[in-house]
Formats: C-alpha cells, sequence, structure tokens
C-alpha cells in the first residue's frame, strides 16, 4: 500500500514578504495562467471584442483604458476562414494570431480534445504561444453537455494544464436564455463559474440611438486590478475601439443637442416631464430619471435656467437663458421695454 504524506503549514507562517505578482497580458481581463470566462447574448459583439484585442496584440499598447502587452495567440474558432476574411478587410489582425477553424468535424471526444491541448503546450514551449482563445466553448465541449459538471471538467482540467505553463486562456461563452443576475449569466454548470479566474460580461449599454454601438463589461475576479466595470465604443465603419470613460458625461453630450432643440421649441418653461413627451417620435426616449439628470447638469453648465421650487406642486421647469436672466441675477428689474417691436 501506498503512503503519502502530507504537510501542512501554519497560517501564521505562510511566506508573504514577496507576494506574486500577476502577469497581466490585457491588464485587468487576461493574465498568464488565468482562466478568463466572457459570456454575452448571441451577435451582442464578443467576437467583434476579441478582433480588437487580437489587433493590439501584435504591438502592444492600451486597448480600452487598459495596458496591453505583446502576445501570440491561437484562436480555436466555430467559424470559417471565410467568416474571419471578411471580419478583418477593414483592420487586419496580423501574423501573432494564428486561426484553427473548425478542426473537428463534430464535438471532440476527451481524448481529442486533450491531444489539442497537449499540441498547444507544445507551442508554448517553443515560444509560440502567449494566449489560447475557445471561441465558443459549447462547441468544443468535449462529452455530453455544458450543464454537466463532469462534462465542463474534461474540458477546463487539460485548459487549467495548458494555463500553468504561462498561457493565458481565454473562453468565450453564450449566457442563459433566462434572465439571471450579473455575474451569472454564463449557460450551463455553476462550476464553470467556479472554476475560471475572471468572469466577464459583456452587455448592451441602453436603447438610446447613441448607445447602438457601446457596450458594458462587468467583470468579476480573483485579482484586485480587474475593474468591476467598463464602458466602450465600437465604430463599425473603421473598426476601431474607443475607452468611454464617464458614461454619464457621454451621454449628456450625444443627447444635449436634442434636449436644446425641444427648448427652442418651447415659448415657456417646461417639466422634464412635457420634454419627455414631445421626445423626436423616431428616436428612442431617454428614461425620465436620465433626462432629468441630464437638464440639472445643463443648468449647472449655465446652458438652461431653472424655475420652481422641485416638489410636487412646484416642479422643476426648464428654460433657455434669455435676455432679463442677468438683472435677475442681481436682484435688479430689468428695464421696461416698447410693447411692440
Amino acid at each position: 500500500m501506498t503512503h503519502i504524506t502530507f504537510n501542512p503549514v501554519p497560517m501564521n507562517q505562510l511566506q508573504t514578504d514577496a507576494p506574486v505578482s500577476v502577469a497581466w497580458l490585457w491588464r485587468g481581463f487576461l493574465a498568464r495562467g488565468n482562466l478568463t470566462l466572457l459570456t454575452s447574448q448571441w451577435k451582442a459583439g464578443k467576437t467583434t471584442l476579441l478582433a480588437g484585442l487580437l489587433r493590439r496584440f501584435a504591438e502592444g499598447g492600451e486597448f480600452l483604458g487598459e495596458r496591453c502587452e505583446p502576445a501570440r495567440v491561437v484562436v480555436l474558432s466555430e467559424e470559417s476562414n471565410e467568416i474571419w476574411c471578411d471580419r478583418q478587410l477593414a483592420a487586419p489582425i496580423g501574423p501573432h494570431t494564428r486561426l484553427l477553424a473548425r478542426p473537428f468535424l463534430t464535438r471532440p471526444t476527451p481524448e481529442m480534445w486533450r491531444a489539442l491541448i497537449d499540441q498547444a503546450i507544445e507551442w508554448r514551449l517553443a515560444g509560440e504561444l502567449d494566449v489560447f482563445v475557445v471561441d465558443p466553448l459549447a462547441s468544443f465541449l468535449p462529452g455530453r453537455s455544458e450543464s454537466d459538471p463532469g462534462t465542463l471538467l474534461e474540458m477546463l482540467q487539460p485548459l487549467q494544464k495548458l494555463a500553468s505553463t504561462g498561457v493565458a486562456i481565454l473562453i468565450l461563452h453564450h449566457p442563459r436564455k433566462e434572465r439571471s443576475e450579473e455575474g451569472s449569466t454564463a449557460r450551463g454548470s455553476g462550476a464553470l463559474l467556479g472554476f475560471v479566474d475572471i468572469i466577464l460580461e459583456l452587455h448592451n449599454c441602453g436603447r438610446l440611438r447613441s448607445e447602438e454601438c457601446r457596450r458594458r463589461i462587468i467583470g468579476l475576479s480573483r485579482h484586485h486590478d480587474s475593474p468591476s466595470e467598463l464602458f466602450y465604443h465600437w465604430n463599425s465603419a473603421t473598426g476601431e475601439f474607443t475607452h468611454i470613460a464617464d458614461l454619464t458625461s457621454q451621454r449628456y453630450l450625444d443627447n444635449w443637442q436634442i434636449v436644446h432643440a425641444l427648448l427652442i421649441g418651447r415659448e415657456t418653461a417646461a417639466t422634464h416631464q412635457e420634454l419627455l413627451m414631445d421626445w423626436p417620435a423616431d428616436m428612442p426616449k431617454p428614461g425620465a430619471t436620465l433626462l432629468y439628470s441630464w437638464l440639472n447638469r445643463a443648468v449647472e453648465n449655465k446652458l438652461v435656467r431653472r424655475e420652481g421650487s422641485g416638489v410636487r406642486s412646484n416642479p422643476y421647469r426648464y428654460r433657455l437663458p434669455n435676455e432679463d436672466d442677468s438683472y435677475h441675477d442681481r436682484n435688479e428689474l430689468p428695464p421696461l421695454r416698447p410693447l411692440f417691436r
């Protein structure tokens, strides 16, 4: 009988003098030795976001406000070579990324999956691999179902072995059909969320027209460096990604001209609810609270005047400045003007 000896270490003797640093390839989101899970609705932009990140890995720099290191990537994809060719016409990705498109005719068996990961380990040992991408998880799961913890472990344990060689793993995944709390929308067994190191979810920002190409990433992570929230805009014409540092301010700037036009069309001051009723019929309306915040910001910026006390019987009413306002601000009466001009 084989005897195995274990040696537990007292907690007060743990080595804390030299904390382990995280080798980020995309700071906060993708690190060597870690598994990152990115979940979003179908066609919400996961692979588009991936393509932008892959382009940045060519030389490194900044991507969506966070530092990115140069990296060599292999993308395991359910999409064909032709689809990827079309995707990168506007912004080519480069030779630092290699594509492994549809390598299996059906779902791989556990043996086939381990063989692929073993080859990826060889690429890593040869200095040819820093990031391994699985897009999406469901297409390459060996076994029966993503709801089965045993099936998930057959996939994730080899990936963890690959990660232990210094590779960052990025797994793209689909959400549950039913509504779930943020951070737990990933479809399938909860074992998946417990296994990975970083959970990312990609969401739409809102229903306003200015939000159509805007996305929100939320993050849950074992690491303090991971942002809990990030916003960005994607330009569909150029493929350019832009980090949005302050979404509230950006929304206000995007929609100020519409608000200004509504105020010009009013002969008297109006409440935010009255202005909301005048919102252009061909454009999605903002929520009442959001419009209220825009108007009060415009008041702070001295672009709009506010009347009333803000209570139910005397609500705030908004209008554009007029020539008499400077007199009222000095507690003076404006000059009398001719009745007819």
